[in-house]
């Protein structure tokens, strides 16, 4: 037995609402933090990291669903490096939520200002060409 290589064969893959309810009942009855004894809960074929994360990200109670605000938003900007503390701020959502929000929305933003940045240097604002990437091809263009 080692790490990473489990007991027996674990389920892997998307969780059933079977496995969901089974997982929020355990909970209900031994509470959190009883990951490793969850395997045998009957009909729950999870890992105990697997039955946490699960509980953790989706099937708490009062976690919120949906779009980010730009309350919460203007939160992450700001505190972008600590996913951890964001969470403690936004009740509700976790830190790994915010992180992904996080990677996901600067990546877009940043793709789209260098499209902008990459169309404002390749269009001449008195032709509307594209204006050469060197010196040689601008004076091969002026030649024509």
């Amino acid at each position: 037995m080692g790490w990473g290589i489990p007991e027996k064969g674990w389920r892997k893959g998307p969780w059933t609402p079977e496995e969901d309810r089974l997982l929020i009942e355990y909970v209900s009855l031994h509470g959190e933090g009883r990951w490793s004894s969850v395997s045998r809960c009957p009909g729950l074929n999870r890992s105990g990291k697997s039955c946490r994360l699960r509980w953790v990200n989706y099937l708490r109670p009062g976690l919120k669903r949906g779009q980010i605000t730009p309350q919460e938003e203007g939160i992450i900007i700001e505190l972008h490096a600590l996913c951890s503390t964001i969470a403690r701020y936004l009740p509700g959502r976790t830190d790994n939520e915010i992180k992904n929000y996080w990677r996901t929305h600067s990546k877009k933003k940043e793709k789209s200002s260098q499209k902008q940045e990459k169309r404002s240097r390749s269009s001449d604002p008195q032709t509307g060409r594209g204006t050469p990437a060197t010196p040689a091809a601008a004076a091969a263009a002026r030649s024509w």
